[in-house]
């Protein structure tokens, strides 16, 4: 005679392989999605590209005094960097100056 356990426990396996095939062609079925849609990304990502250019209204004369902008901004920036420069050897010149006076004055 069969034990009702037994009976039991091939019932419950037999439901677990169920379960196990159906996740496997489950997750098959979502792999070859997945692989179409990485093929068909860049694609998409390029034509998405474009037309957001294309949306922001950026013409070639906005583009050209964007550059224009950036340009002054660079100069400006450098002529501050040569200012501060030459603010500074001045400032040591005049520490140095001031030293050697009063080292003169120190020998007296």
């Amino acid at each position: 005679m069969v034990d009702s356990v037994a009976v039991g426990s091939l019932f419950v396996s037999g439901i677990a392989v169920l379960i196990a095939a159906l996740t496997w062609l489950e997750s098959r079925k979502l792999r070859k999605l997945f692989e179409k849609v990485a093929k068909a990304l860049p694609f998409v990502a390029t034509r998405r590209r474009k037309s957001a250019a294309k949306e922001s209204g950026t013409t070639p004369a906005m583009q050209a005094a964007a550059e224009e902008r950036r340009r002054l901004k660079v100069e400006l920036d450098r002529e501050k960097h040569e200012w501060r420069k030459n603010r500074d050897i001045a400032k040591a010149l005049g520490w140095i100056a001031d030293r050697m006076s009063e080292d003169d004055y120190d020998e007296d």
